[in-house]
């Protein structure tokens, strides 16, 4: 009996442990599901995860598709014999391009000037029409003229030369990022062997991620004081750089290294090389940061990457460890003695001998000293480039393709332009007791012939980016539109000459409203029967209100928007005083056609535009309509000249006397705007002045507008107008006040241009004064 129960104890201790094994058993095995069934989760996670970031980087790697910022940039000068060019004119462009003057020239960028003469050895560039390699050039300078070009190491003469042109302003995507793209064989083996010798000696031997240099970096950091060294790989710092941010975290750190091994599958060695070149970060130029070996060569040494020198080379490579504290600009001493480290790297591997070692560590950095690039340095004209590239070009293509647009903007008049405008607007104030800074003005030059823009102002300060005045300030213009009625007057109706009496007596025309409009002289008089030139010479509003009303005041509209408006103008009774309102870069078109002798040529802004590799996208050719004869424009410029040299625009001939203009001056009826559009032999130019808040501003084309064009072009060269001999035209001494043919005793004499056989016949009646006797019988 006293056993049956420890049998039964026995029993119960090993069912315990047999549960109890059973226990453990089943948690392990649940756990090991759980476990199988999360590696599971992990490994599908990681496999999406690693197919994300691989579609990631083809889809951005694949192309290359860095965002390349579109360039533009201003024409470039040209040397040729017999061009006009003075010395100041010269120094000044060279001064902006950043050449240097020093007293052997020996390398691209540099000149020599000795009084007269010059040597320039151009910088080698990549024009729209071709590659222009470096070339030194001799010339002279004689009696303002260019003379004697020559290569001056082979002593060629030359017919031609240009130098490269000027940066004027970039189109950047969010950041301000610029590089110039070089491929594998643009970069010399030595840059190479310096990179891979600092950065990544194992760089043809591991696949993406190096566990020997993470060691290495590991023990370095652990054994020295200095700095800590790092171990990431040529891939690595790619991918970086070019897909993730500079974040010290270990999730970046952990997509690196997968991202780094998927390039390394993905893509060839070589690949990932040029890919580096054209990413890896060299320091910061104001607000742009400087990638890629391309743009560093180009901005440390003025030197394609491939003319670099094993010195150059060692010097942008050890500027990798830290941009900022080897800058050789601003830390010559840090970067010289880094340069020096990296040659001593270079020689200890086998790549330079002895001789090249000590021959390169004795070289000076050889950075040369060029301005810092300001963006958009020329606001205006930059959104007139812009406006003008949309119909072809989306904001993305501007920002990111790398486009090269080439300009017409002359950036030394440009300069010159802007500095006074400033000045004379400020001169302006003061005379006449204005309120400081509240006058503004819009400035456009051209080419007279071409339309080419040269100079452009949209602001009083020029470097403002904001409204942008010569493009969008939309006021009446004035009196600068009567030599339009002239010439629609000479077109229309072979009745018409220079000579022609017009009535410039009270006139009274019943308005659509049943008002009357009886226009006035500025000079609230009314001077009788006067000859069509005298009208326009003296701005005459009644004559030309009248000679409006004879030609048909249909005919007069349908013609000034044919010679160059946009849009309707509007058959208005007050369209011979100037009630049309246009922009200043409009109305700069519509005198296009008079400069240009009567051709219709739309002011350009853009020559060519290439792709990032110089290839030619698209050409911006002059286009031309004729809108008037040559021989009624050749007229009106005539009569345009008078305007100039004895009418309401003869201050700019008493300023500047030598140089013979055509222009008109311009003011609206409340003194609000003041306009001057005149040209030259060889520049046209349009000056608007008045207030944004369009207030009475109390100026007249005269004492604005016309000032402003004259202080420009008291600095600016120019070739004088002359109309020269034609063979259906002929000159008459002409009667100022009764427009017939002069003679000895008429006090107010003209010579004036005629459509051969259409000159008045009859003499004026002037008569010699009377003497009275000597008793006064």
């Amino acid at each position: 009996m006293s056993k049956k129960p420890k049998k039964k104890t026995s029993k119960t201790a090993s069912q315990k442990t047999s549960k109890k094994n059973s226990t453990k058993q089943s948690f392990w095995k649940r756990w090991r599901s759980v476990f199988w069934k999360l590696a599971l989760v992990f490994v599908v996670l990681f496999a999406g995860f690693t197919l994300y970031l691989d579609s990631l980087i083809q889809s951005k790697f694949k192309e290359n598709r860095w965002q390349l910022p579109a360039r533009v940039y201003a024409q470039s000068l040209e040397l040729a014999n017999g061009k006009p060019m003075t010395a100041t004119r010269l120094r000044q462009e060279l001064e902006l391009l950043g050449y240097r003057k020093v007293v052997k020239a020996t390398r691209q960028g540099d000149y020599e000037n000795y009084k007269g003469s010059f040597f320039i050895h151009i910088r080698e560039f990549q024009f729209w029409d071709g590659e222009q390699e470096s070339l030194p050039v001799s010339f002279n300078i004689q009696s303002g003229r260019i003379a004697e070009l020559k290569n001056r190491d082979s002593g060629e003469t030359l017919q031609m030369a240009r130098l490269d042109p000027l940066l004027i302003g970039q189109f950047h995507p969010n950041r301000l990022e610029d590089r110039i793209l070089v491929h594998l064989d643009d970069v010399p083996e030595h840059f190479k062997q310096a990179l891979l010798t600092v950065e990544d000696r194992d760089f043809y031997e591991h696949s993406g991620v190096s566990p020997k240099a993470i060691m290495r970096a590991l023990w370095h950091n652990i054994t020295s004081d200095r700095r800590s060294q790092g171990g990431s790989t040529i891939t690595q710092q790619l991918v970086k750089n070019y897909f993730l941010t500079n974040d010290r975290t270990l999730w970046r750190k952990f997509k690196e290294a997968i991202m780094s091994v998927i390039l390394e599958i993905r893509y060839e060695k070589d690949d990932i090389l040029q890919a580096y070149y054209n990413e890896v970060y060299f320091g910061q130029d104001g607000g742009r940061a400087i990638h890629g070996v391309g743009l560093a060569s180009q901005y440390f040494f003025d030197k394609r990457v491939r003319d670099l020198t094993p010195a150059q080379s060692a010097l942008l490579v050890g500027m990798l460890k830290s941009p900022s504290g080897y800058n050789p600009r601003r830390k010559k001493e840090a970067a010289l003695k880094r340069r020096n480290q990296v040659l001593k790297l270079m020689h200890d591997q086998k790549f330079l001998t002895k001789q090249e070692y000590e021959q390169q560590r004795e070289t000076t950095l050889s950075v040369v000293n060029k301005p810092e690039l300001k963006l958009s340095r020329v606001p205006a004209f930059m959104d007139l480039v812009r406006r003008r590239l949309q119909d072809s070009y989306s904001e993305e293509e501007l920002k990111s393709e790398g486009l090269q647009i080439f300009t017409t903007l002359d950036p030394v008049m440009q300069r010159y332009t802007e500095e006074k405008v400033a000045s004379t607007l400020t001169r302006i104030e003061k005379s006449k007791g204005i309120e400081d800074d509240s006058l503004q003005t819009a400035v456009i030059i051209t080419s007279s012939q071409t339309g080419n823009i040269l100079a452009l102002v949209g602001d009083r300060y020029s470097d403002k980016a904001g409204f942008n005045r010569a493009i969008d300030a939309k006021r009446q213009i004035g009196s600068v539109i009567k030599p339009y009625v002239v010439l629609a007057a000479l077109e229309k109706s072979k009745q018409y000459d220079l000579a022609t009496i017009i009535s410039d007596e009270p006139l009274s025309l019943k308005q659509r409203d049943g008002t009357l409009w009886e226009p006035r002289n500025y000079d609230r008089e009314y001077h009788g029967q006067v000859p069509l030139f005298v009208a326009l010479m003296e701005s005459y509003n009644i004559a030309m209100a009248r000679l409006g009303q004879q030609v048909g005041i249909d005919t007069v509209a349908d013609f000034i928007e044919q010679a160059g408006v946009e849009g309707e103008v509007r058959a208005l009774d007050a369209l011979p005083l100037g009630v049309l309102e246009l922009t200043p870069i409009e109305l700069a078109g519509l005198y296009q056609s008079l400069a240009s002798g009567g051709l219709k040529i739309k002011p350009a802004a853009i020559t060519a535009v290439t792709d990032n590799q110089g290839e030619l996208l698209e050409r911006y050719p002059i286009d031309s309509v004729r809108i008037a004869s040559e021989l009624n424009t050749y007229l009106v410029k005539a009569g345009m000249q008078l305007v100039v040299e004895k009418g309401t625009a003869r201050y700019l001939h008493n300023q500047n006397p030598f140089t013979r203009f055509a222009g008109k001056t311009g003011t609206t009826n409340d003194l609000k705007d003041s306009w001057f559009a005149g040209f030259s032999g060889e520049h046209l130019a349009v000056v608007w002045v008045g207030r944004d808040d369009s207030q009475e501003a109390n100026i007249t084309g005269s004492s604005a507008a016309l000032p402003v064009f004259t202080d420009i072009f008291n600095g600016i060269p120019t070739e004088t107008l002359q109309l020269g001999y034609e063979e259906d035209i002929e000159w008459k001494l002409i009667d100022q006040d009764s427009g017939l043919l002069s003679n000895d005793y008429c006090e107010e004499s003209i010579e004036i241009p005629f459509i051969r056989g259409t000159a008045p016949t009859e003499e004026a009646p002037c008569q010699p004064e009377e003497e009275e006797s000597f008793f006064g019988l």
